[in-house]
C-alpha cells in the first residue's frame, strides 16, 4: 500500500523518527556531521510533503551555509555530499539496519528519500503535491514577530494614513534586524478589525509574539500605547505608553523598537546598532507626504497609483536627500509603466533614475537597493538587477518585497530553482498570498518546466485579482505550451477583457535570458496574444 506522508498517523510517524534517530547515532554517522545534517533535511522535508523544495541550491544555502550567489553548477558541494550520503546510507543498512522497522533510502539523481516500512508501506512524496500545511510553521531559530495594525484613537479626521504609517514604520525598523523574523505588513494589516484571538492570529501567521498599539494625535501631539503580546499564551509580555511631540516620532519609533529588543533578548549583529537615530529625513512635513503615499500605493489601481506618485513627488520636493521617497516615487512610476496605466514613453527611464538618486542618497537602504534592483530588470540589465536585489536581501533579511524582486530577476535569467527559494521565502515572510506573489512563484516554476505548478499559481493569482494582468497573460501562454486550446482560449479572452479591448496595454516580458525571451514571444504569437 502506497500513501503520502499526510496521511501517515501519529505512530507511524514516530516510529520513523526513531529509525532515523538509530541511523544517525550508528557508527557509520556518528563522526559525519555534515551528512547527518543532510540527511535530517531531507527526511524532514520528505516526510512534510515538502519534496517540492528538495533542489540544489535549496540544499546548498540551507544545509551547507553557502551564500546568496551560491552556483551549484560550479561549487560541487551538494552532489558530493549527496553522493556520501547514498554511500554511507548502503553500508549502514548492509552492516547495521538489516532489521530496522524501515528503511530511509536516496535514490541515484533525485534529493528525495524513499522511507519504506518493513510491512511495504511507502509514501511517495516527490510524486505527490506537497503536503500544504494551511498555517506556516513556526521559525524556531530566532523570535518571530507581527505588527498588527494600530488603533486610531484621533479625534481628528483623516489620520488613519498616520497611524498606519507608524506601524509600518516599526515593521521597517525591526526587518532590519538579523535576529529577529517580522511578518510583512501586506499579511499582518489584513488582520485589521479581526475578532479572532492573539493566537488565532499567530497561529495564522507562524509566530511567536505579536505587537498591537493604539495611536492618539492631537495637533503637534501624539500619544502611542504599544503592547508585546506571546501569542502562545495571550500574555502581556510588555507594554509602554509614550507622548511626545510630532518633532520627536523618530526618537519615538527608535525608542520602541529598542523595548522591543530588549524585551526578547535580541542581540543585535555587527553595525545593526548604527541603524538607530537615522531616518532619511529631519523632515517631519516630507515624511507626512511619503506616508500619505505608501496608503494610496497599497491599494494598487490606477487612480491610487497616480495618487500616490503624487504624495511621493511631493515628499522629493520638500527633502531631496530623502533616499525613500526617491524610492518610492521611482517605483510608484515602474509600476505605472508596467502596468500601462501611464503610457509615457519617458516613464521608465525616468523612475530608473529616481531608484538610481535613491541609492546614491543612502547605499544602505535595502528598500532603495530593491526598487534600483526592479528598476535594472525592466532596463533589461540582467547581472545589476541580480545584484542589487542580493545587497537589498543581505542587507535586510525580512524584507519580503527585496526577496521577490530577487526571485523575479533571477527566473528572468533562467535561474529557476534561486528564484523558487527566494519567492518561498517572501511567501513565508508574507504569508497571506497576493497576486504579485503568485506571479513570481508561477513564474519560477515555469522556467522550473514545472507546468502544473506554475499554471496552479498563476490560477490562484489570477482568482484573486481580476485587474492584474500578468497572471492572466502567463495562464494563456503555458496553456499554450502545453496544446491544452480550451483553457488558452479561456485565458486569452479574460485577459483581454481585462485590458478592454486595448491591445497596447500588453504587459511587457521581463525576460533578461534571450533563450526565455524568445521562447516565450513565439508562446504569445501561438496564444493570439500577439
Amino acid at each position: 500500500m502506497t500513501s503520502p506522508p499526510a496521511s501517515w498517523n501519529a505512530i507511524d510517524q514516530a516510529l520513523l523518527r526513531t529509525c532515523l534517530d538509530k541511523v544517525l547515532a550508528s557508527p557509520v554517522f556518528e563522526k559525519s556531521h555534515r551528512q547527518q545534517d543532510l540527511l535530517r533535511h531531507l527526511f524532514k522535508e520528505t516526510l512534510n510533503g515538502n519534496a517540492h523544495r528538495l533542489k540544489g541550491y535549496t540544499l546548498g544555502v540551507e544545509v551547507f551555509g553557502r551564500g546568496t550567489d551560491f552556483d551549484p553548477a560550479v561549487d560541487a558541494i551538494v552532489r558530493v555530499e549527496v553522493g556520501r550520503l547514498r554511500a554511507k546510507l548502503r553500508e549502514y543498512y548492509n552492516i547495521h539496519g538489516q532489521s530496522d522497522a524501515a528503511v530511509i533510502d536516496l535514490p541515484k539523481g533525485s534529493y528525495v528519500v524513499n522511507i519504506t516500512l518493513r510491512d511495504g508501506t511507502m509514501p511517495q512524496a516527490q510524486a505527490s503535491e506537497p503536503n500544504v500545511n494551511p498555517w506556516p510553521m513556526v521559525i524556531d531559530n530566532r523570535p518571530s514577530l507581527a505588527v498588527l495594525p494600530f488603533a486610531n484613537l484621533s479625534s481628528e479626521v483623516g489620520q488613519d494614513y498616520f497611524v498606519d504609517g507608524l506601524a509600518d514604520s516599526l515593521i521597517f525598523e525591526m526587518s532590519r534586524l538579523s535576529g529577529l523574523f517580522v511578518i510583512s505588513r501586506q499579511s499582518s494589516f489584513t488582520y485589521r478589525d479581526s475578532a479572532k484571538s492573539a493566537r488565532e492570529i499567530a497561529t495564522e501567521l507562524g509566530v511567536n509574539y505579536l505587537l498591537e498599539g493604539s495611536v492618539q494625535r492631537s495637533g503637534q501631539r501624539i500619544r502611542v500605547t504599544v503592547k508585546l503580546l506571546d501569542a502562545g499564551s495571550g500574555g502581556h509580555l510588555w507594554s509602554e505608553r509614550h507622548e511626545s511631540d510630532l518633532q520627536e516620532i523618530f526618537a519615538l519609533q527608535d525608542k520602541i523598537v529598542l523595548s522591543i529588543v530588549k524585551a526578547l533578548q535580541i542581540r543585535l549583529a555587527g553595525s545593526e546598532a548604527e541603524l538607530f537615530g537615522y531616518e532619511g529625513t529631519e523632515s517631519i512635513a516630507a515624511h507626512d507626504a511619503l506616508l500619505r503615499g505608501m496608503e494610496c500605493y497599497w491599494k494598487y489601481s490606477p487612480k491610487s497609483t497616480a495618487e500616490a506618485r503624487a504624495h511621493f513627488a511631493r515628499a522629493v520636493e520638500l527633502d531631496p536627500g530623502y533616499a525613500a521617497a526617491h524610492a518610492s516615487l521611482g517605483r510608484a512610476m515602474l509600476f505605472q509603466w508596467i502596468m500601462r496605466w501611464d503610457q509615457d514613453a519617458s516613464l521608465r527611464e525616468r523612475a530608473y533614475v529616481y531608484a538610481q538618486r535613491a541609492v546614491a542618497l543612502d547605499e544602505r537602504l535595502a528598500y532603495a537597493l530593491a526598487v534600483l534592483g526592479w528598476a535594472h530588470l525592466w532596463n533589461m540589465q540582467r547581472d545589476a538587477s541580480i545584484v542589487a536585489c542580493r545587497q537589498a536581501v543581505a542587507l535586510d533579511p525580512n524584507n519580503s518585497e527585496a526577496h521577490v524582486f530577487l526571485s523575479q530577476c533571477l527566473a528572468a535569467a533562467g535561474y529557476g530553482e534561486e528564484a523558487l527559494y527566494y519567492v518561498e521565502k517572501a511567501r513565508r515572510l508574507n504569508p497571506k498570498s497576493s497576486p504579485f506573489y503568485e506571479f513570481a512563484l508561477g513564474q519560477a516554476y515555469f522556467v522550473l518546466e514545472d507546468y502544473d505548478r506554475a499554471i496552479a499559481a498563476f490560477k490562484r493569482g489570477a482568482a484573486l485579482s481580476g485587474t492584474f494582468p500578468p497572471n492572466h497573460v502567463y495562464l494563456c501562454t503555458t496553456y499554450a505550451l502545453l496544446g491544452r486550446e480550451d483553457e488558452m482560449r479561456a485565458s486569452r479572452e479574460a485577459f483581454f477583457s481585462i485590458l478592454g479591448g486595448d491591445k497596447s496595454r500588453i504587459p511587457e516580458p521581463s525576460w533578461t535570458d534571450e533563450g526565455l525571451a524568445a521562447a516565450y514571444e513565439h508562446l504569445l504569437q501561438i496564444a493570439g496574444i500577439k
